[in-house]
């Protein structure tokens, strides 16, 4: 074991000495904690170094810059009260802290994974993208997204945006797909439409990942189909097949792994969830668009102040709606989070209903929540009724 004292002398030494790569602070000892790790690196600031720590939300990052010592304390306080593992880079080797129940500390050192690296004090670093602008990807040249020379469209570059965002998103996902060796993963997108998304999660999984996949897009308009299945074609994704067919109707052979749903409107959102959770998809990605449905059942009585203006109705009934979904989610064994999706400038409907298989969750509990929550709005969304009547 590690005494404090010795812990506190190795975090002097990589921090003050300006060693650290970067570290991440992780497994919370409380649900209760706002955020779920805290990463930090080096940067330059007034010619001095700093270290930059980032909180990583559900929704969303929060910055502080500290001195070394204020790094220290700041480890120091977060592996004694809030995270029970810390791990650390340096050039030299890796770190990891392991802290128990009670509080004692443990140091492992490993091989380095970042040997050679230089500590990079910019403070302003460009984004590093999963499609990096400059790379021609022939998907996004055929989709009119970049020119020949990789050069992305002035016009476009908001959905360039939105790709990358939806493969951060997508390979935060992969530890949850569990891969298969006798078959491929098989994926369904419903309302695929013009497929960008399609196209580029194919791209990522089989092109940078290597893996063994079959997509799967539907959408309702039969000259989009075909338009899909012909650029699909002239790329060579051999395992990627659109159909022109209604998500009620969709009927496949075999397990499903990931289920995509992306601005499906109204309550077909709810027939693709309740056909991910019938097929016991392991990940689920749903965008929802147009909630109509509550809108409907809301009476002004409950909180006249809030229902008594259409628009504020109509966000009311999205966010019920949304709430209700992720919580039947729950109640059927899936891990839920809700997050955003691009930023609102391009479009306001950007909640992302994200979904992992997870034999922890409390079923029974969430599905006590969601039947209180339900009567106080006195609402009963479809998805309710589809789960029901697969169960």
């Amino acid at each position: 074991m590690t005494t404090i004292h010795e812990f506190e002398r190795f975090l002097q030494r990589i921090f003050s000495e300006g060693r650290l790569l970067a570290c991440t602070l992780s497994k919370l000892r409380s649900k209760q904690t706002p955020y779920g790790r805290v990463s930090m690196r080096p940067i330059e600031l007034r010619g001095e170094l700093f270290y930059q720590a980032t909180y990583h939300y559900d929704q969303k990052e929060l910055h502080e810059n500290l001195t070394p010592i204020q790094a220290e304390k700041l480890v120091l306080d977060m592996l004694s009260g809030v995270f029970r593992q810390g791990h650390f880079f340096t050039s030299e080797a890796d770190w990891q802290v392991l802290v128990s129940k009670k509080g004692a500390l443990k140091i492992l050192q490993h091989k380095p994974s970042r040997q050679g690296q230089e500590v990079d004090l910019a403070h302003n670093r460009s984004k590093q993208y999963i499609l990096e602008e400059g790379t021609a990807y022939p998907f996004l040249v055929e989709l009119g997204v970049m020119n020949q020379a990789g050069k992305v469209l002035k016009k476009r570059y908001h959905k360039f945006r939105q790709l990358n965002k939806y493969l951060e998103i997508v390979a935060d996902c992969m530890p949850h797909l569990k891969k298969v060796e006798d078959r491929p993963l098989r994926i369904v997108d419903f309302g695929s439409g013009k497929a960008y998304l399609t196209f580029a999660l194919h791209h990522y999984l089989v092109e940078q990942l290597k893996l063994n996949v079959q997509i799967v897009g539907l959408d309702l308009k039969e000259d989009v189909v075909a338009f899909c299945n012909e650029m699909a074609a002239r790329l060579g994704f051999d395992h990627l097949n659109f159909y022109a067919e209604d998500i009620r109707d969709f009927r496949t052979e075999g397990q499903v792994d990931l289920v995509v749903s992306l601005h499906a409107c109204d309550v077909a959102t709810d027939y693709a969830l309740a056909q991910a959770v019938k097929w016991g998809a392991q990940v689920i990605l749903a965008v929802p668009c147009c909630q109509h449905e509550v809108f409907g059942q809301l009476e002004q009585g409950r909180d006249s102040v809030l229902l008594e203006h259409g628009v504020l109705k109509e966000r009311t009934a999205a966010l019920l709606t949304d709430a209700a979904r992720a919580k039947l989610l729950e109640s059927e064994g899936y891990l839920v989070r809700v997050m955003e999706f691009i930023d609102l400038e391009h479009t306001p409907k950007n909640l992302l209903i994200r979904a992992f298989l997870d034999s922890q969750v409390k079923m029974e509990q969430a599905w006590d929540q969601y039947v209180q929550f339900a009567a106080t709005w006195g609402i009963k969304p479809m998805l309710e009724s589809l789960i029901a009547k697969e169960g």
